[in-house]
This record gives structure tokens, C-alpha cells and sequence, in this order.
């Protein structure tokens, strides 16, 4: 597998870089390389088709942002998984899950489930706490043989979560194709079968199924406008996961799902985000 590395390089090193983590963060990219001497901020994107939309994306955000300069280069697998090894380590996630990069054998305990990732395949390496929170509400939730839909898909990294822990069915969509070539590849890295489908939300999903549990780790004002088509495709009493969500917005999502026919039954929080798992009424 090889990934093209997106470097941007200020004038004067900013004040506050979480503004520019950030934006690499809205283009799938949760781990970046910070310098001081130059000021850069970098991280990678799996080359597979997409890719090249994706870095335009982020390079124009970036110059927007105040970036001086954003370059792109291919970059040696080798070289990108030596900085990384440094920083990525598996993480402990839940009672079971366990994240890791490929390059770190782990001998696991009895009922532990190993997802294996690598940071350069952007979207999603449950090093951020919207991934992490959903993964553990998973957890409780999935029962084997449950059929399960991924909205918002990213690395793929929840549909193979939901693999692992028997799920009958699983059926990832995300409306950037880059994420759907990358769910492909992390279910074959971990050795699980699901459909990775590339559209937008609900109105892309096999008409006439319906599902257990849904999973959403998306922005808020997508959670809101998904809502009703959600509670259209979840079995009665079956639930739905969301994720993305920061506090203040927590109140709208809610009382949305809610007006869709969803019960709260449970919310976690980290770092000023939200997530929750909620439950159709019958």
C-alpha cells in the first residue's frame, strides 16, 4: 500500500495549530507530523481512487486557512510507518477492542478483538474520541446476528468492529470514495466481509432491508437532517449509535431523534464530544 503526503508550511508558526489539526481531521486525516524549524503540519492519505479530490480539498482549505504553502508528494510506505511507530501504539478500547497499527504484534487476552489499522489510512484509527466513544457503545449494544448499517463510513473501522462481534450483515456507505476504497482494504487487512457502498446517507442502502442497529459517526447537522430516513430503515426497538457530535449541538440531535421516534437510553462524552445510543420506539 502506498499514501501521498500533504504538507503545509506557514510563514510563522502558528499560535494555535488545532485549527489546521482540525482541518485535516475534516478530510479523513485524524494523525499529523507537526515541525518547528520550518512551521509544517503533515499527514498521509491512502493512494487509492479518490485520493486526488481529497488533497485538492484539503490543500484549498488549508491555503484558506493561512497555510503559506501545501505541498504533495508520493511517500515511501517505509519512511511514513517509521515516524508513525513512535506515536501509534495499540489502543485499549472498551472491555474488548484492541486498535493497533500492523507493525505491532500483540499477544491478546481471552474475549480481546483486534482491529488492525495503520494511521496513513486516514479516517478513522480510533485515536479520536468519536471513534473510540462508538466503538464502546457498540459493544453493549450488537448482538450476534444483527444485521447493521455504517452511515459515514470513513476507514471502516465500526463495520469491522461490528464484524468481529457477529454481526449478521454489515453494509458500509460514505459519500467520499476514497473511504469506501479504504473500508475495503481495512476489511481485508482484518479478515471480515462487509459492503462498502459510496452515496449519501440512507437513500444509497439496499431498498427493502432493515436493520438492528445503525451507526452514524457524522457531523450534527447531518445527524439531524438523517434523522427521519433512519428511524424509516431501524426495526422497531432496534437501535441506532451517533457519534460526531460537540455539546452544544448535543440539545438539536437529540430533540430531533426524538421527534423521529427514538428514546435516549444511553450517552458518553470526551473531550467536549458527544455520542449516544438511542432506540426506536415499537
Amino acid at each position: 500500500m502506498s499514501w501521498i503526503e500533504v504538507k503545509a508550511t506557514f510563514s510563522v508558526a502558528p499560535e494555535d495549530w488545532s485549527p489546521y489539526i482540525d482541518i485535516f481531521g475534516q478530510y479523513g486525516c485524524e494523525n499529523t507530523l507537526q515541525t518547528d524549524i520550518p512551521p509544517t503540519l503533515s499527514a498521509a492519505v491512502v493512494n487509492v481512487q479518490g485520493a486526488d479530490a481529497v488533497i485538492e480539498g484539503l490543500r484549498g482549505a488549508l491555503l484558506a486557512a493561512g497555510a503559506a504553502l501545501v505541498e504533495s508528494r508520493d511517500l515511501v510506505e517505509e519512511n511514513w510507518e517509521e515516524n508513525w511507530k513512535q506515536f501509534f501504539k495499540p489502543r485499549r478500547v472498551g472491555r474488548r477492542f484492541v486498535v493497533r497499527p500492523t507493525w505491532e504484534p500483540l499477544d491478546l487476552g481471552p474475549g480481546d478483538i483486534d482491529i488492525v489499522l495503520d494511521p496513513g489510512q486516514a479516517f478513522g484509527t480510533g485515536d479520536h474520541p468519536t471513534t473510540r466513544m462508538c466503538l464502546q457503545l457498540l459493544e453493549d449494544a450488537l448482538d450476534p446476528g444483527m444485521t447493521v448499517a455504517d452511515i459515514g463510513c470513513g476507514s471502516g473501522i465500526l463495520a469491522v468492529g461490528a464484524c468481529k462481534l457477529g454481526a449478521g450483515r454489515v453494509i458500509a456507505v460514505d459519500i467520499e470514495p476514497l473511504s469506501v476504497e479504504v473500508s475495503k482494504e481495512n476489511a481485508a487487512m482484518n479478515g471480515v466481509a462487509f459492503e462498502a457502498i459510496g452515496g449519501a446517507g440512507v437513500r444509497v442502502l439496499p431498498d427493502g432491508v432493515f436493520y438492528d442497529l445503525v451507526i452514524s459517526n457524522i457531523i450534527s447537522a447531518t445527524l439531524i437532517s438523517i434523522a427521519h430516513e433512519v428511524a424509516e430503515i431501524v426495526k422497531p426497538k432496534g437501535w441506532w449509535i451517533v457519534s460526531g457530535i460537540i455539546e452544544a449541538n448535543w440539545p438539536d440531535v437529540l430533540a430531533e431523534a426524538n421527534r423521529s421516534g427514538f428514546d435516549l437510553v444511553n450517552t458518553i462524552d470526551e473531550d467536549g464530544w458527544v455520542a449516544a445510543t438511542l432506540r426506536k420506539q415499537a
